[in-house]
């Protein structure tokens, strides 16, 4: 795997050529820091700054996708005219698009009596966090002790079991956080392939035979991966941030959210 930057020319080459490019990116771990608690993950001026320019250019269509709902992630970004997608694009909205998953919608009601299970479970377990995000719940457990972690997976386990058994909910592990969401076909895969098949619609059918878009994609969890695969299919620029000690589906790679901003730099000067 090759690091974005090392390939920067080559890379400067095809956004160049490119009709128009789709730049999405995660938001925790990707445009901020992993912070102990969610609602401390604030974005920099210089980051939004950078955001904000490159959405006013005409080559870019800028998106954030995330686990976060998409009203805290709205909140968060702050910045008109970006796409937003939120609870890993079960929901999103931007120019042209105003979606939520009717099957998410559905089974928002498990949700609810989850985070009520949940919440009662759990009462007392120090640096214990559960976040109801409306179509999905997190559970963070990176302030807990060390030796209470086992003893939360535990809770967590027997409480989602009956929901997994009626084959309502899946879960999925990311960076010290356990997360439900409805069972039902659906990630930041799929959020992204159907934002590439609208922004192909949205535009003529001779502009992308002579200069298909490229579409870029920043993430650093487990749950980025099904975004990583759809835009390495279809011959985009998936890029994993972090230090690579795991399995990825992505080609490239950088270190922190400070080497995504510094991306962001060059790409506004592309």
């Amino acid at each position: 795997m090759l690091h974005l930057l090392d390939i920067w020319p080559s890379l400067c080459r095809r956004l160049r050529d490119a009709y128009q490019a789709l730049l999405f990116f995660d938001y925790d771990g990707t445009l901020t820091p992993i912070v102990p608690y969610p609602d401390l993950a604030t974005l920099s001026a210089e980051t939004g700054a950078l955001l904000l320019r490159l959405s006013g250019q005409e080559r870019y269509v800028v998106g954030v996708i995330s686990g976060r709902s998409l009203p805290d992630l709205r909140a968060k970004v702050g910045i008109e005219g970006l796409v937003y997608a939120g609870n890993h694009g079960l929901e999103i909205q931007g120019p042209g698009i105003d979606f939520v998953h009717p099957e998410a919608l559905r089974l928002a009601g498990v949700q609810d009596q989850l985070y009520e299970q949940l919440r009662d479970r759990l009462t007392g377990c120090q640096g214990v966090v559960i976040e109801h995000k409306g179509l999905t719940l997190s559970l963070h457990y990176r302030l807990a002790p060390d030796a209470l972690v086992g003893e939360v997976a535990r809770i967590f386990d027997a409480t989602v079991s009956p929901f997994l058994e009626a084959g309502v909910i899946k879960t999925s592990i990311g960076k010290k956080v356990l997360e439900v969401r409805p069972n039902i076909p659906w990630d930041k895969g799929k959020a992204i392939a159907k934002l590439q098949a609208l922004h192909s619609a949205l535009h003529s059918i001779e502009a992308y035979s002579r200069t298909p878009p490229l579409t870029l994609f920043f993430g650093d969890d487990r749950t980025d991966e099904d975004g990583f695969g759809v835009v390495q299919e279809t011959g985009g620029v998936a890029v994993f941030v972090g230090l690579v000690a795991q399995p990825t589906r992505a080609g490239y790679w950088l270190g922190s959210p400070e080497e995504v901003t510094k991306t962001l730099k060059l790409l506004a000067h592309v």
